[in-house]
């Protein structure tokens, strides 16, 4: 199957085992037209709802309750699932991106699909089936600043996945300190993956930046203008996480400061 094929089976699909879904084969032969895909379809059920205050994640002080935990879960879930998409959504906006690139991105949207899963089968052992609970628009909203392959990174792998250096190992601490050590052991598996995605972020910015510019400036301008800095970071910030990902240090000192 072809990556365009492929991703427009992602985003058309109104069944979450179609979104999932990945051939043993897939090329890239023809890119076709740059296609930019104003939202998902989603299964019944799962579709965004309005965010609101309320809407907040449990704090940690409540983790002591299973079901404030499969809430965290569900909702890291439905970021995974956002993740799918907006690659697939890169899939077909920048069919003109180096071939490296482009097996980079379908590469990491496998790795997001498997997260997914790995969500979605922890939750059934928590008596919570995905989709269950609300799933919002969060990373989407961006898309539309996505212009170029150096903005979807910039936001995608070195805002949002980046951040998930330090909520993923967080969340992995919180839930191992009450007992779950399935919860805990899945987010350190999630942990694991999203190094690597930081690394083929911080690889291509080089590779598309300016030179003489650093690249937490590079970052900085390339992210949308409504995206706070900050995202890119969690409540405990792991210099060294971001290092193993290939973050320099200046990068790294100037995200140390944010707040």
């Amino acid at each position: 199957m072809e990556f365009r094929d492929w991703a427009i089976h992602i985003l058309s699909a109104d069944r979450l085992e179609d979104k999932l879904f990945c051939p043993e084969v897939l090329t890239d032969f023809s890119p076709g037209p740059a296609l930019l895909w104003k939202e998902p379809t989603r299964p019944p059920g799962m579709g965004f709802e309005k965010h609101t205050r309320r809407d907040k994640l449990p704090p940690v002080s409540e983790m002591n309750n299973p079901d404030k935990r499969a809430v965290c879960l569900h909702r890291f879930g439905g970021h995974e699932l956002l993740a799918v998409e907006i690659m697939a959504y890169a899939l077909l906006a920048f069919p003109d991106a180096p071939a490296n690139f482009r097996k980079g991105v379908a590469h990491t949207l496998k790795e997001e699909q498997k997260h997914v899963r790995w969500y979605q089968k922890r939750l059934e052992e928590m008596g919570v089936q995905f989709g269950d609970l609300p799933l919002y628009r969060h990373f989407w909203a961006y898309v539309p600043h996505l212009t170029t392959p150096l903005k979807y990174i910039s936001t995608l792998s070195l805002t949002f996945e980046m951040a998930n250096l330090d909520f993923a190992p967080f969340y992995a601490r919180v839930f191992a300190e009450q007992g779950d050590t399935l919860s805990s052991e899945l987010m350190k598996q999630i942990f694991e993956d999203e190094i690597g995605h930081v690394s083929f972020g911080c690889r291509w910015l080089k590779n598309f930046k300016d030179p003489q510019e650093p690249d937490w400036k590079t970052w900085k301008n390339s992210i949308p203008s409504i995206l706070a800095p900050s995202r890119a970071r969690g409540p405990e910030f792991f210099a060294d996480h971001r290092r193993l990902a290939g973050v320099d240090e200046e990068w790294v000192n100037y995200l140390s400061t944010l707040v």
